[in-house]
């Protein structure tokens, strides 16, 4: 079945051997739960100027550093700009600077339609601040419980071209090079609803690598915590193992477990309890949760979430080319067209 109506082209072998492997598999039970995003935080006071940008609200404040919308000195009015800066009392750690000086860099050499795009990246290692194009649109999470007040489920078309959007950010980063055209090694490391942003024009976009890995980072001395939501850990990630961008992959298909299902894959367990589950890979089929979802999305969300990553797809570009191939034609009426009757009713 195809939410498009079209035939399903399962014509890679590899992928073919991969569904046969997770249909034989068993699966534990899940109970139906409606996602429920955690709020966004309350903006509070806000400083005056980061360097030559003046912030008009804070949109996200994370372990590392906060991010706000703001106007340039001598824009014009309607000129927005997202100003990410290092938080004050990390402003001289070493470690923190470097981390956050990292993901500037990253920004520089990263050009792709769905990664955020900076517009002054150079002031990230000296002054601990950097900015990037402002997106008119809204978070995951935010999509999430206005569709949830109004009692819509998500379309299934629009859950694989966000997801599949995404996979192709991805698979851009994961293939990233330096100036010389040394590969970086590029892991996000953050992959979650968060961390995805709707465009109000349809675009999709992924954002926040502040918890990338890439050979540009040192190597550090002592294990760093991971700055992202545990249920988005893939499992060598939540067992303090190398990651690689099968781990993304991973993240990724967490996603689209939740957005299809219309359900949080752990709901209601403690962090430790989350980490535990993560960690042997205990995923219930989406079906369990949702009687209607299509066998072959089904299937596509299950090799994404295969606890070896030997048994994920491969690359962030295969999920996202078996996505396609899925969701089939353009749909006429866009996800530009449901985010306008989400938000304008």
């Amino acid at each position: 079945m195809n939410p498009q109506g079209d035939t399903w082209p399962w014509t890679d072998p590899e992928i073919m051997r991969r569904i046969a492997m997770h249909r034989g598999q068993p699966s534990e039970p899940a109970r139906p739960a409606p996602v429920e995003p955690p709020p966004d935080r309350a903006a509070d006071d806000l400083p005056g100027w980061i360097g030559s940008y003046r912030p008009l609200r804070r949109i996200r404040s994370g372990p590392l550093a906060e991010t706000f919308i703001a106007r340039r000195d001598g824009a014009a009015r309607d000129e927005l700009t997202a100003v990410k800066r290092i938080h004050p009392n990390l402003h001289h750690v070493v470690e923190a600077r470097a981390l956050f000086a990292h993901e500037g860099r990253l920004l520089e050499l990263l050009q792709h339609p769905s990664v955020i795009r900076g517009v002054d990246l150079a002031p990230a290692a000296q002054h601990g601040y950097f900015a990037t194009e402002f997106v008119r649109g809204h978070a995951l999470p935010a999509l999430v419980r206005r569709s949830e007040q109004l009692g819509f489920r998500m379309p299934l078309r629009h859950v694989i071209a966000i997801v599949a959007s995404i996979a192709e950010a991805l698979d851009h980063a994961h293939g990233a090079t330096d100036d010389t055209g040394a590969p970086l090694h590029v892991v996000h490391g953050d992959v979650s609803p968060a961390n995805i942003t709707v465009a109000d024009d349809g675009r999709v976009m992924l954002t926040d690598f502040g918890a990338a890995h890439s050979r540009l980072r040192a190597p550090q001395p002592r294990a760093q915590p991971n700055l992202g939501p545990v249920a988005y850990m893939s499992p060598e990630q939540s067992r303090g193992e190398a990651i690689d961008r099968r781990s993304d992959v991973y993240a990724l298909g967490v996603v689209l477990w939740e957005l299809s299902t219309w359900s949080r894959l752990y709901r209601r367990l403690a962090p430790e309890q989350v980490i535990a589950r993560v960690a042997i890979g205990a995923v219930p089929l989406p079906s369990q949760v949702r009687a209607d979802i299509p066998a072959e999305l089904e299937d596509v969300t299950m090799i994404a979430l295969q606890p070896a990553a030997h048994r994920r797809f491969s690359s962030a570009g295969e999920l996202a080319r078996t996505l396609r191939r899925l969701g089939g034609k353009a749909d006429p009426r866009g996800l530009d067209a449901w985010i306008r009757r989400m938000f304008h009713p």
